[in-house]
């Protein structure tokens, strides 16, 4: 054997060996990365998910609301409240007053008089001066749900937390019903 082949098979040798500890560290500085980045797409389409859930039950709400219609105004809020939580539940949300909000306002008349009321406790209705986007005789109805209620955390391992985020759903309706 020439003893120049016998050096450069070791050095060959040699070579493998280092590459799989470059491999090693490669893989150690990459992995993270990348499982944040696959972690993070999934949170942004759990999240998504349930901005749609929430999203669905201020539109039932509001048909609820717009079909029931303005002359029963003491059934009105327990009646969305009803559908949204219904909505909600089915969906696979815990539907406490402590994770749920439902805010009802509408427009009865022009100049403008605001309703509203807020909660799901049944709490009556009360004056929003802040509802002037509202059209006359419509119904708006605004869903805000923990964000932790709708989706998973995925990326608390990380260090990120959802906890104190939330989620809202918007939908305007004109009256309908009676």
């Amino acid at each position: 054997m020439n003893p120049r082949q016998a050096t450069s098979g070791l050095s060959q040798e040699r070579r493998i060996v280092g590459r799989s500890g470059a491999v090693a560290l490669e893989l150690i500085v990459v992995a993270p990365v990348f499982l944040i980045s696959i972690f993070s797409i999934i949170q942004l389409g759990l999240s998504l998910s349930g901005a749609v859930t929430v999203h669905q039950a201020a539109v039932v709400g509001a048909q609820q609301g717009s079909m029931q219609g303005r002359l029963n105004a003491t059934a009105l809020l327990p009646g969305v409240v009803a559908a949204v939580n219904q909505q909600l539940s089915a969906a696979g949300v815990t539907t406490s007053s402590a994770n749920v909000q439902v805010i009802v306002q509408e427009r009865i008349s022009d100049p403008p008089t605001y309703n509203g009321s807020s909660g799901g406790s049944g709490v009556a209705f009360q004056v929003v001066p802040g509802a002037a986007a509202i059209p006359v005789d419509s119904l708006q109805i605004t869903v805000n749900v923990r964000l932790s209620e709708v989706t998973l955390n995925l990326l608390s391992s990380f260090g990120y937390q959802i906890t104190g985020d939330h989620v809202t759903g918007t939908a305007l309706r004109s009256y309908n019903g009676p």
